[in-house]
């Protein structure tokens, strides 16, 4: 029997030929594990963190600290977000924030963006256990101008603030302001930024694209002695499901599936025996929404 071993894998060169990044940031005191870039001192600034994006590779992009939040980070947020979101319960549980009368704003400045790309992110904020509206306003600004989203942070679990397309301005920065809300009634004024997912993309992203409406693993992962490759998919809602395999030069390897799927998990099993070993790339969509990963098969 044929081995295999099967890897989620992100290099630079593929990403110029699909186009897309993704960069995982959590505020906060709890480190989350993996390729995520932790993000711990809301109260000192010009602090820095030299990005790495979600396969663990460096960026050259740096965050700065240009405007202070308060200290020590909010610890309160939930541990049990939506499963169809990108972030676990260790980025989700804390934030950083911030109060009317000590930190009406904070901020960030993104620099080493690359010119000519477009930056897209979702960001999640959340606080347990409270009844009133604590909505945050964000302004991420770059070429161009200013783009806002807003997020009430109160018992959240599954919204998030989306603010697409941004490109970076000639010196190849973006900032990211973050204030209490139109909407916010706190009486303090506290606002929230918890975690973001920063997709950079050669093209412009919609809110359909913007990943599937549901969560993907692929296994066995990182090896197995099976020549079977099984994909699970879990929808959020019933969806037209296309699955197909790449090669690195784009070309088609094979279709995996091709119809109607109810909402709920399902198992989709490769047979990849007749397959070379190499890097290949799973793409799924999902009524319009796309989401791809990274394979090596051994």
């Amino acid at each position: 029997m044929k081995k295999i071993t099967l890897f989620l894998l992100f290099t630079s060169s593929l990403f110029a030929a699909y186009g897309q990044q993704i960069t995982l940031i959590d505020f906060g005191a709890t480190n989350t594990a993996g390729n995520w870039n932790n993000v711990n001192a809301p109260a000192t600034l010009n602090s820095f963190t030299n990005l790495i994006d979600d396969t663990g590779a460096t960026t050259g992009e740096v965050l700065t600290l240009t405007d202070v939040f308060a200290s020590p980070a909010n610890s309160v947020g939930t541990q049990n977000p939506d499963s169809g979101l990108p972030f676990p319960g260790s980025a989700t549980r804390d934030s950083y924030y911030g109060e009317d009368a000590t930190e009406d704003t904070g901020g960030f400045t993104l620099s080493g963006l690359e010119a000519g790309k477009y930056y897209s992110f979702q960001i999640f904020a959340s606080r347990d256990g409270v009844a009133d509206n604590r909505e945050a306003l964000y302004t991420i600004t770059g070429d161009g101008g200013a783009q806002t989203a807003t997020l009430d942070a109160s018992n959240n679990t599954a919204n998030v603030a989306e603010i697409l397309n941004v490109q970076p301005n000639i010196d190849g920065e973006i900032t990211i302001q973050v204030e209490k809300g139109p909407a916010n009634d706190n009486s303090s004024g506290f606002y929230y930024i918890g975690a973001i997912e920063m997709t950079k993309s050669d093209t412009t992203l919609s809110n359909k694209r913007f990943g599937i409406n549901g969560t993907v693993s692929v296994y066995p992962n990182p090896s197995s002695e099976s020549q079977f490759v099984k994909i699970n998919l879990n929808l959020n809602a019933a969806a037209r499901v296309k699955m197909d395999v790449y090669d690195i030069t784009g070309k088609l390897v094979k279709t995996l599936l091709n119809e109607e799927k109810s909402a709920g998990s399902f198992v989709q099993t490769w047979d990849r025996s007749n397959v070379a070993s190499g890097l290949y790339i799973l793409k799924i969509d999902a009524d319009g929404r796309n989401q791809n990963s990274k394979l090596i098969l051994k």
